[in-house]
């Protein structure tokens, strides 16, 4: 733990507050689902989801304080349309409609996180929801803004660790909460101050858990337990940041410091003996000084960024706004005393987009985007190479009003240069378009139409993978490779064969109703991607491949390393992945409804559906089952609390070497109280319980469903004020 780093910045976050805080708003208001307020941050044109032709989801204020959890993916799990990676407590990252990975961008502020979490799903997406503002969700293609990384999917986390408006006094939120299915504390922290020229921004958080409790379950291996060994979660970060406010414009600058170790479950190789197995939590304690230590991953994030806008830059341009963030990142997975494998990234990256006036009545915004990543990999666990990779991208994107019509176009082009240690591939140009359709029928509801067109360049691990993953428990090869059978042996040779770009065509139709006693929000998609990258099942197991003598020694090394395979307990090899391409269809709904029976109760329901296949009919591994949730709502002067049921369906629509996952439900309940000694001081105070019955939840979207279900029934308490 680094400790002594984040100590001065806690010190830092930590000043007295001596500003009134105002009270807190009572909840007999008709605050509608949707704040029509909100502005989207990811999108330079100022629009309110409202407004968005796409599908964008904003959670913002008490609904985002209550979500909060560990994981941006579990903070965001029920949101429609979303869903969560779930490897373990401390790594979960969103799934959108389907997709994750590489296909979904992760951002903080309009800037990649610099994190390695797309590449594999044991590794943790490095933001903080606790000091978020606001985050947002853009459902399909993105790729206009953010380049072909977001060909799914755009999830951006808004914070003020940079002020963008001006700031005149103290002013911000400090929380407390904890829970019992893992015991976990947390404390959180964020504020800014200001004389309306300079904004100081601080924000800190702690946070420890133990391994997470669970009904009893038996896992993969026969064994049973009642919690998910190896699930602990030690967090701690802050962040500085400072901005200047002049008459044309402002510039700021933001550091955060971001460490974080986690244990990563189903990770044990054997290292058991069959005489514990089926012992509680507290027995397995006892002998925890007599087994091996459990692997873990020590994760250290160092990260500038800087953001600023000028007003009025030049004749025809309204501003032009400039973020860039330098970032620093590793983790070490670690194994009792010895370092088992390291992973680092060293990523920059520059936006620029320029606001400009209406031409021919258009408005409109244009931008260029640069990014380098230079990812490094080392250690028994080393799937992939050191890879580096260089992308650059401009787009432009308009809209025009026509009474009750409303348009929007944009374009994007990029190319992306791909490099490993010995192999230098052709650059791949990415082009990107979309078109939408609003149109009003009443002030009350809206249709929309939005049609999307990208492309999306491979990821390093897609090409250049050659080696075991323990995470996926699978030996991966990139498409760089293929096998050739020889002598009862599978020689693993340089491919011929070219890798094409993913190539996405997307239609999405939205309605939506908006009204004091009414809200309907329903949209449906279809998604035809030829030369979609998968993972395919070769049948074939890693003690089967031999190389050629002229390939390099990490190739080497992992065909050569049989002690290795016995340390770990995989004599008889992982299962072969082989990186494919194939078209593929992905199709659904989301929909989300709410009905205000009278000043205090409402109803509020929710569904979501995604069913992803190849063209030949073959399903595609780990989509998310279809949900139907319920929730009834009171409220009242100085509390409110709600009731929810979420049905999740039995997901038998499976890929090669996945099995069915059978249905179940959970039942929660949350409530907020606001007293009159509290609420003074803009102060809450919550509760939640999760899992309410105890069910075994097992999640099809996992890689280690078996390993690592829910949490069972869990309790919070929680207290925040804001000042």
């Amino acid at each position: 733990m680094k400790l002594n780093r984040i100590t001065l910045l806690m010190s830092l976050a930590s000043l007295p507050v001596v500003t009134p805080a105002l009270a807190q708003q009572t909840s007999d208001n008709d605050q509608l689902p949707i704040d029509e307020t909100l502005v989207i941050k990811a999108n330079p044109l100022d629009k309110t989801a409202l407004e968005s032709t796409q599908p964008v989801n904003i959670i913002s204020g008490d609904e985002l304080r209550q979500l909060h959890s560990q994981t941006l993916g579990e903070t965001l799990a029920n949101e429609p349309g979303i869903n969560n990676t779930h490897y373990t407590a401390g790594a979960g990252s969103p799934i959108i409609r389907g997709l994750d990975g590489p296909r979904v961008k992760i951002t903080q502020n309009g800037l990649d996180t610099g994190d390695v979490s797309r590449g594999s799903p044991d590794h943790a997406v490095t933001t903080e929801t606790s000091s978020a503002e606001q985050i947002e969700v853009l459902r399909g293609p993105a790729t206009l803004l953010y380049g072909s990384g977001a060909i799914g999917g755009v999830i951006n986390v808004v914070d003020n660790r940079i002020p963008a408006q001006p700031v005149y006094q103290l002013q911000g939120n400090a929380s407390l909460r904890t829970s019992t299915v893992d015991s976990n504390d947390e404390a959180s922290y964020n504020m800014m101050a200001g004389n309306g020229q300079w904004a100081f921004y601080a924000d800190a958080h702690l946070r420890q858990a133990d391994d997470y409790e669970t009904p009893a379950f038996t896992n993969d291996e026969g064994e049973r337990y009642d919690f998910v060994e190896n699930s602990f979660v030690d967090s701690q970060g802050a962040t500085l940041g400072l901005a200047y406010h002049g008459k044309r414009g402002y510039l700021g600058l933001a550091y955060q410091g971001l460490y974080q170790e986690y244990g990563i479950p189903g990770h044990a190789h054997g290292h058991e003996d069959e005489e514990h197995a089926g012992e509680t939590e507290e027995e397995h304690a006892l002998h925890a000084d007599e087994a091996e230590a459990l692997p873990f991953a020590d994760l250290e994030q160092q990260r500038w960024q800087l953001a600023g806008q000028l007003v009025d830059p030049w004749q025809g341009f309204e501003s032009l706004e400039v973020r860039a963030a330098l970032t620093d990142y590793q983790h070490q997975e670690v194994e009792g005393e010895l370092l088992g494998t390291q992973f680092a990234n060293d990523q920059r990256e520059l936006r620029l987009i320029a606001k400009h006036q209406p031409l021919a009545g258009w408005s409109g915004a244009m931008g260029y985007q640069w990014d380098i990543s230079d990812k490094e990999a080392f250690g028994e666990e080393a799937f992939t190479p050191d890879t580096s990779r260089r992308s650059q991208g401009i787009f432009w994107i308009v809209e025009q009003e026509f009474g009750d019509h409303h348009i929007d176009l944009g374009a994007r082009y990029e190319r992306t240069a791909l490099a490993s240690e010995d192999v230098t591939l052709d650059d791949f140009n990415a082009v990107s378009a979309s078109a939408g359709y609003l149109y009003h029928f009443t002030d009350a509801s809206s249709f929309t139409v939005n049609l999307s067109h990208a492309e999306r360049a491979p990821s390093a691990a897609e090409v250049f993978a050659n080696g075991e993953h323990f995470a996926t428990r699978t030996y991966e090869l990139g498409t760089l490779y293929e096998l050739d059978l020889h002598d009862g042996h599978y020689d693993v040779e340089a491919s011929t064969q070219a890798m094409e770009k993913e190539t996405s065509n997307n239609i999405d139709i939205g309605f939506h109703y908006e009204q004091e006693q009414l809200h309907l929000q329903v949209n449906v998609f279809y998604n035809r991607v030829d030369d979609f990258i998968y993972e395919r099942f070769t049948g074939i197991s890693s003690d089967q491949l031999t190389y050629e003598e002229a390939h390099d020694e990490h190739e080497q090394g992992h065909a050569a390393d049989e002690q290795h395979e016995d340390e770990h307990g995989h004599e008889e090899g992982l299962q072969v992945v082989q990186f494919a391409q194939t078209d593929a269809e992905l199709y659904g709904y989301e929909l989300d409804v709410g009905y205000r029976l009278d000043s205090h109760w409402s109803l509020q329901a929710f569904s979501d559906y995604t069913r992803a296949k190849q063209t030949d009919g073959a399903d595609l591994p780990r989509i998310p089952a279809q949900r139907i949730g319920v929730e009834a709502r009171y409220q009242a002067r100085q509390w409110d609390a709600s009731l929810g049921y979420t049905r999740y369906l039995q997901q038998d629509r499976i890929a090669t070497n996945e099995s069915v996952t059978p249905a179940f439900g959970l039942l929660d309940a949350k409530a907020n109280f606001y007293p009159d000694w509290l609420a003074q001081h803009g102060g809450t105070v919550f509760l939640k319980a999760e899992n309410i019955t105890d069910q075994l939840a097992y999640i099809h979207t996992s890689f280690l469903k078996e390993d690592a279900p829910m949490a069972g029934r869990n309790f919070q308490l929680g207290v925040s004020i804001s000042f």
